[in-house]
């Protein structure tokens, strides 16, 4: 009677087995409707923390980000020598406000080096915090239907962890990566406009 007891025990257990091997993950999604979901955000923001390494050394701040179609204001406060920063880019133009000045700043200029302490990526980076390729050559890899790491313009980003916000799946750990800095944003907060 055992041995019948097992053998039944053993068939069910298959059945159960092949049963869940069939059935695709919760996690797993489509990643055109994806691609395409979060594409269509036009205003979000979040909040966060951001980790820096240079050749010079690195450091932290508290990080926020504001989107408002193309244009954005991403604001620095604490360490990295600043009380508070903020690079703003209203109808393609980039300034830089700090201690209540306001001074424009042409994309690649000296200026966003010696304040940051490196160069930043504007025209990418409202696509890469969304887990999203900017548009142009870019090579990919996908996990689960979401970016899993990206390489364009010389930098390499990682995506390790997502976060479900109001049914669209959002990056909550991403690691950056060019020869000359490294580091990692920790997207704590988001926001998503109707």
């Amino acid at each position: 009677m055992p041995r019948v007891a097992a053998c039944f025990f053993l068939i069910v257990l298959h059945g159960v087995l092949a049963g869940c091997a069939s059935v695709s993950t919760p996690d797993t999604i489509d990643w055109r409707q994806h691609r395409d979901r979060v594409t269509a955000l036009e205003d979000w923001a979040f909040s966060g923390r951001i980790a820096v390494r240079t050749e010079a050394g690195g450091d932290t701040a508290s990080l926020r980000w504001q989107q408002a179609q193309d244009d954005f204001a991403m604001t620095l406060s604490g360490p990295m020598g600043l009380k508070q920063a903020t690079l703003l880019r209203e109808g393609g133009t980039l300034s830089l406000l700090r201690d209540g000045e306001r001074r424009p700043l042409p994309p690649e200029d000296d200026l966003l080096r010696s304040e940051f302490g490196w160069r930043l990526p504007t025209d990418y980076l409202p696509w890469w915090l969304r887990g999203l390729p900017a548009p142009g050559p870019a090579r990919q890899q996908l996990t689960d239907g979401r970016l899993a790491w990206l390489e364009q313009a010389g930098w390499r980003i990682e995506y390790s962890e997502y976060r479900d916000v109001e049914n669209t799946s959002l990056p909550r750990v991403i690691r950056f990566q060019r020869a000359d800095v490294s580091g990692k944003i920790l997207l704590k907060q988001w926001t998503l406009a109707p």
